[in-house]
């Protein structure tokens, strides 16, 4: 409960009333958040006798679907049909249908299951949803198509949930599964790398099949070891696929083996198909780890083949200061491609490198008529303001009054309010679905007023609201920001573009890696920080505490600068990669610019994580200070790993 309120207390104090009888509502939101603890707890005689305080309260039903998903159960069953009919599109249902759904399974309810199922559950691409409905089928069959329906579940590469396991035995004791099924599920299983289910489904068959799968397990183990000759493969499509696959682990392992082995293996067993995946896998490990042989492994640009290589060349001649090269590699790029921001940049800067600066200008002068990264690093090339161009939204404030007023959206606010963030998102999405786009425009200024600025966020950007500044780029936990940052000694504008890039502010979410909060923290990073700076760290949920997540992430963002030498672009990289990959990443004997550093970030994530970032700086500099801070004089040049400059 304490928890609770702490996550609580500062949403409470940046909201702003927008409904008639806020004091009444404000009131019966403190009964609801004392009384939802006893519903979740299944202690409905708590909560009976106070719902006569709660009238006309709109998360009343969330009361009721709390004590509900506690008292799971024959008892309850009648009552639940019933209550998740009634309120299908608020946002405890999905949860509550799910666990409802899995009760009836456990209970063999399977009539009532499969109902539920086809109505609702079917086609979420959930397989232990799916296969407890074929469970069902066959408990009460019979059904002639249930043999080829759980054949399409168990054929995969990958093992199943342990829902799959009754109606996968039901196939094994039918015969359903002939020795050529299983023969074409441990292909699958080899060729995906599960060597442990693969001898799994290999010990009913013979010692031949067990010994192809002992064949795979040591290609897998050691490439190198295994593909030394040819001689020992023959042409059946089965060793093809064992040294494909070979040759696949050892060009990601060391590519230059990988270089010198295949000529060997390329009329036989592999063929020029497999040879030429296999060049490109060994080519993009190279770039990626910017080994020197890199550019030749790449070869000469050539339209319509693959892309990443095409995009590996352009950036391996950025990081070779190569410009020529890089004219050549961007025009080779496809069409659509070749007009990406980035490479439109790049394209400009390399004529002005070359001395082409009467073509470059022009194209950099439309690149920064934009408030993005690219547009930011092109107008300090033209060394011109940039164009923030802040024009803030209109309210309407009877349209206002109108969706403020609206069911839907009140749930969705109390939601925010008391704490229940997902479950309010989800029903603020759905209200958006009904409304009109000026509607929407009109539903981000709402939102923004209350303080719920992922919804603002995502509302205005997602229905072309971009140029309000304020809206978009918000400044919540303010005091908290500027004192914690003050306190590592960092930019508090660069800790709110890793928050907004983050989170866009939630502070409850979490990724599916599992990191954290306002600035993503992941538990025993947040655990190792809080140590290090003298932080009460409790468990996991104090990473939901908006202050002490921003003293944790400011703080280890102060660690990653120091690291670092101070620069904030590798320390903006190792906040989202991790620094051992950073250091992995810096170059080997020169200095870098940053933008070039950063454009050839083998991570696709990581690239756009810290262009995201050091943008959102800017405007947040710009929010802050009335100036926005120029973006390359925070992108120091990257120094090499080790040793001076050559």
């Amino acid at each position: 409960m304490r928890r609770f309120a702490l996550l609580l207390a500062p949403l409470l104090l940046i909201a702003r009333p927008a409904l008639a009888g806020e004091d009444a509502l404000a009131a019966q939101r403190t009964i609801f958040i004392e009384l939802r603890p006893q519903a979740e707890m299944g202690n409905w005689s708590a909560v009976a006798p106070r719902l006569a305080e709660l009238d006309g309260y709109p998360l009343v039903p969330d009361l009721r679907a709390a004590w509900l998903r506690r008292r799971l159960g024959p008892a309850t069953d009648e009552e639940m049909a019933g209550f998740l009919e009634r309120h299908a599109g608020l946002g405890f249902a999905r949860g509550l249908q799910l666990d409802w759904a899995r009760s009836l399974a456990r209970r063999g309810e399977w009539s009532r299951y499969l109902e539920l199922y086809e109505a609702s559950l079917a086609g979420r691409d959930d397989t232990a949803l799916d296969c407890l409905a074929l469970e069902g089928r066959l408990a009460l069959g019979p059904d002639p198509r249930l043999s080829e329906d759980a054949l399409a579940y168990w054929l995969s590469a990958y093992s199943q949930p342990e829902e799959c396991d009754p109606v996968f035995e039901w196939l094994g004791e039918s015969g359903a599964i002939t020795p050529a099924l299983r023969h074409e599920r441990i292909t699958l299983a080899l060729e995906a790398g599960q060597i442990r289910l693969a001898r799994y489904l290999g010990r009913p068959l013979g010692e031949a099949e067990r010994a192809r799968i002992e064949r795979w397990a040591r290609m897998q183990s050691d490439p190198a070891g295994q593909l030394t000759r040819p001689g020992a493969y023959s042409d059946s499509e089965d060793d093809r696929r064992l040294v494909a696959y070979g040759f696949g682990r050892l060009a990601r392992q060391d590519p230059l083996l990988a270089t010198e082995r295949l000529p060997a293996f390329a009329a036989r067993p592999l063929g020029a198909g497999a040879v030429a995946e296999i060049r490109d896998d060994i080519a993009l490990t190279a770039a990626r780890r910017f080994l020197p042989e890199a550019r030749g492994l790449l070869g000469q640009p050539v339209r319509g083949e693959n892309l990443l290589i095409s995009e590996w060349r352009a950036r391996l001649a950025l990081r070779a200061l190569d410009w020529e090269a890089v004219l050549d590699a961007i025009a080779a790029l496809p069409g659509e491609e070749r007009e990406r921001e980035n490479w439109r940049y790049w394209w400009a800067c390399a004529l002005a490198e070359t001395g082409r600066t009467a073509e470059a200008e022009p194209q950099l002068g439309r690149l920064a008529g934009e408030r993005d990264y690219y547009g930011f690093l092109s107008a300090d090339r033209l060394g011109v303001e940039y164009a923030m161009r802040h024009v803030p939204a209109r309210p309407d404030e009877t349209v206002i009054a109108a969706l403020a007023a609206r069911p839907d959206i009140i749930r969705a606010r109390e939601l925010y309010l008391t704490g229940l963030y997902g479950r309010g998102r989800v029903e603020w999405n759905a209200a958006m679905e009904t409304l009109s786009e000026p509607e929407r425009i009109q539903a981000s200024v709402l939102a923004n007023r209350w303080g719920w600025h992922s919804r603002a966020i995502r509302t205005a950007s997602a229905h072309g609201l971009y140029d309000d500044l304020e809206l978009r780029f918000p400044l919540p936990w303010q005091e908290d920001f500027l004192r914690l940052s003050e306190r590592v000694s960092i930019d508090p504008t660069w800790a709110y573009g890793v928050a907004r890039s983050e989170s866009l502010f939630m502070p409850d979410v979490a990724s599916t890696a599992g990191a954290i909060g306002l600035m993503q923290l992941m538990p025993a990073t947040g655990k190792a920080t809080a140590r290090k700076n003298g932080i009460r760290y409790d468990n996991r949920y104090s990473l939901m505490d908006p202050a002490k997540n921003i003293a944790l992430g400011t703080s280890y963002l102060a660690e990653m600068l120091a690291r670092f030498d101070n620069n904030r672009v590798l320390a903006t990289a190792a906040y989202n990669a991790g620094p051992h990959r950073v250091e992995r990443w810096l170059p080997e004997d020169r200095s870098l610019p940053a933008a070039i550093w950063v454009e050839s970030i083998p991570f696709k994530e990581t690239r756009g994580y810290v262009r995201r970032v050091l943008a959102a700086e800017t405007v947040f500099a710009w929010r802050l200070t009335g100036q926005p801070a120029r973006l390359s004089e925070r992108m120091p040049p990257i120094a090499p790993r080790a040793g001076d400059d050559t």
